[in-house]
């Protein structure tokens, strides 16, 4: 249950560098785990991983690391975070 709190804790943390054509949004954890267009393979396979463990998607931004907290962590490990800006 540590690595759960310890990447909840990261993922709040995390801001996308992306520059948005919103200026209103944010540039939270949310969006760069649920919308940053560059993460679309990544979030494309972590999407057709939860389905097949007889998950929804769309789904709440926690689900993923509430249920599939394995999954989870291969998406963000398999991020670049130095390719994102």
């Amino acid at each position: 249950m540590e690595e759960s709190g310890s990447i909840i804790k990261v993922a709040a943390l995390l801001l996308c560098p992306c520059e948005q054509e919103e200026e209103e949004e944010e540039k939270t954890a949310e969006h760069l785990i649920l919308q940053r267009k560059r993460l679309c393979n990544q979030r494309n396979e972590e999407i057709k991983q939860i389905r097949n463990a007889c998950g929804n998607w769309p789904t709440k931004p926690e689900t993923p690391v509430n249920n599939y907290l394995h999954i989870f962590v291969i998406f963000v490990k398999s991020m670049d975070f130095t390719g994102l800006q």
